[in-house]
């Protein structure tokens, strides 16, 4: 089975091989054995193994629905002529723009986070998102002028979802993007319709976000490795042990481009239009959604230690290894223990376990 969809600059866009989280090593048993499928959606390679002999039957719908999600809620203007987020950013200022509820739903999940980080998480961040195109191949540093009036139209705040299921946006030139919170709600649904379908292990691999169903066959957790930040493919730093839960990354070193000897990477701030640079190599989110940790894994790297530690910890139902470019690792107090329902183990010498961070 093979399914392709348009990829290029809009949100979803991803590194073919990238993978800054990935499972250690599958499992088999005698009585049942991985069934593995994948297809090239929301700019990556979708990766699945299911342990059930009906694999085929359940994996088909879970391709056409992460497909459909992608045709939904893209902003790539090179590969989609429409799309209900385009509609929704071309529409004349103050327009009431109709949108699915699928769509719907994952952009209040955006505007819930936007509020809860007070705009280190931006839904509105499509006209920087826009302006800095990376990934494409065709970037260069925007000016300071075109920076400054992106920024200037990205304001969460303004951004209205009406009680009929409609999107506004007040001013020309906004737009909304969801890059960095669809993919976790196209694994969640992915999920969904494996566990209606009677599956009780399995493995999504969305392009390093990986979201397990259950236990491995023999009773054990999954060991989620943590890929080192600045190593090639499949060097780990450490390990999260865990069943039934989701671990996602975010991190500067997979979708970047260099100008005048200055790497610029992915994950802008919105505060200053620029890539965000605040000491931090990556965020590792552990979570029960995986929509919640795809958001938080961007939300704790654009606010940084210690406010991004902050935040997760005093959040429930979620954890986060924090990496800092000194080599250093905050692990919140969830990932610390045996007793928890997931485990962080380092395993990299070269990087040192530490306290809660400071401030």
């Amino acid at each position: 089975m093979t399914i392709t969809s348009p990829v290029g600059p809009g949100p979803f866009r991803a590194v073919l091989a990238a993978a800054l989280v990935f499972l250690l090593f599958s499992c088999s048993s005698e009585t049942l054995r991985p069934r593995v499928d994948e297809a090239y959606l929301l700019g990556t390679v979708v990766r699945i193994t299911v342990y059930t002999d009906e694999a085929e039957a359940l994996l088909e719908p879970v391709f056409a629905r992460v497909a459909d999600i992608e045709a939904r809620m893209s902003t790539s203007e090179r590969d989609y002529d429409r799309t209900e987020l385009l509609d929704v950013n071309r529409a004349p200022a103050g327009t009431a723009t109709p949108v699915s509820a699928d769509t719907f739903e994952v952009l209040k999940e955006a505007l819930r986070y936007s509020e809860l980080s007070d705009g280190a998480f931006e839904v509105t961040i499509w006209p920087l998102v826009r302006l800095w195109d990376i990934g494409s191949g065709h970037e260069s540093v925007p000016s300071e002028g075109d920076i400054a009036r992106a920024v200037s139209l990205v304001d969460y705040r303004k951004l209205s979802l009406n009680d009929d299921g409609s999107v506004t946006l007040p001013e020309e030139g906004m737009g909304v993007d969801v890059g960095a919170i669809a993919k976790g709600y196209a694994a969640d649904e992915g999920a969904r319709i494996l566990r209606e379908g009677g599956v009780k292990h399995a493995i999504l691999d969305f392009g390093g976000n990986i979201l397990v169903i259950g236990s491995k066959p023999d009773g054990t957790p999954w060991r989620v490795g943590v890929q080192r930040p600045d190593a090639r493919r499949n060097e780990y730093i450490g390990i999260v042990y865990t069943s039934g839960r989701t671990v996602v990354t975010s991190g500067p070193y997979e979708r970047f481009f260099v100008e005048d000897g200055v790497r610029y990477h992915h994950i802008l701030d919105p505060a200053t239009g620029y890539p965000s640079r605040n000491g931090l190599e990556q965020v590792t989110v552990v979570g029960d959604r995986s929509i919640d940790a795809d958001a938080l894994s961007t939300t704790g790297y654009v606010m940084g230690l210690p406010a991004g530690f902050t935040l997760i910890e005093e959040l429930d139902g979620v954890e986060a290894v924090f990496v800092t470019e000194d080599h250093r690792v905050y692990v919140t107090s969830g990932l610390k223990g045996p007793d928890g329902r997931s485990r962080f183990e380092l395993v990299d010498e070269e990087f040192r376990l530490m306290g809660p961070p400071e401030g």
